[in-house]
């Protein structure tokens, strides 16, 4: 059991750096919660109290966030490992804003927050790996208010998903109407239709009923 969780901290982001006596010693003295998750399971939801670290250490997992109203919702596949919204376990709302769900068999390793300040405490590189982790997400949201603003339709809507994803690359699903689309955009239903459209001819993106799927996200964005 020991070398199991040694050998799963050793190759996280917030333990890089870290001697293996400084984690030999957090095995030891530190209260980890271990969770496993079969295909289709909620690991966490909209909504609920962040009150610990959530790390998934392997896996395929998938992240949905939905509009105020309900409106429409925008579902993405995330890599791992990938520690969930480290940036809601402080600060005014302390909840997470998307479901995670196992889109393959997960691996949860959770980390309460009181050990989580006691770690910060003991060990500055565990204190510098969060912060900088906290920071590089805050940095990402604020970038994308200064990206050139698209010059197309297609390249609109291309951005409107951007601005509303975690990661700029692999598989999104957007649910939407098509009227929905063109409110948020400030354009017609039939302008939207057709910029939709080629982007499918593209081979950029595949049309369904109430929304799309974009296979390549870093390929959209090239485009």
């Amino acid at each position: 059991m020991y070398s199991n969780i040694f050998d799963k901290l050793i190759g996280l982001p917030l333990f890089i750096g870290m001697t293996h006596d400084d984690i030999s010693q957090i095995v030891g003295q530190t209260k980890f919660g271990f969770h496993k998750y079969t295909k289709g399971q909620i690991i966490v939801e909209d909504g609920q109290l962040c009150d610990s670290l959530h790390i998934i250490t392997d896996g395929v997992l998938t992240a949905t966030a939905h509009a105020d109203d309900h409106g429409y919702t925008i579902s993405e596949e995330l890599p791992v490992p990938l520690t969930l919204q480290p940036d809601h376990l402080f600060g005014l709302r302390q909840r997470f804003t998307r479901t995670f769900s196992a889109l393959r068999a997960c691996h949860l390793l959770t980390l309460d927050k009181n050990e989580v300040l006691r770690l910060s405490e003991e060990h500055i590189i565990f204190h510098l790996n969060l912060l900088n982790l906290i920071s590089a997400q805050s940095q990402r949201s604020q970038q994308q208010l200064w990206h050139i603003p698209a010059q197309t339709l297609e390249q609109r809507i291309i951005q409107f998903v951007a601005q509303r994803c975690l990661r700029m690359a692999g598989p999104k699903d957007v649910t939407i109407k098509m009227k929905r689309l063109a409110e948020e955009l400030n354009d017609s239903r039939l302008d939207i239709s057709h910029a939709l459209n080629n982007l499918q001819d593209k081979g950029l993106l595949t049309l369904h009923r109430g929304g799309f799927h974009i296979p390549f996200f870093e390929l959209a964005l090239q485009k």
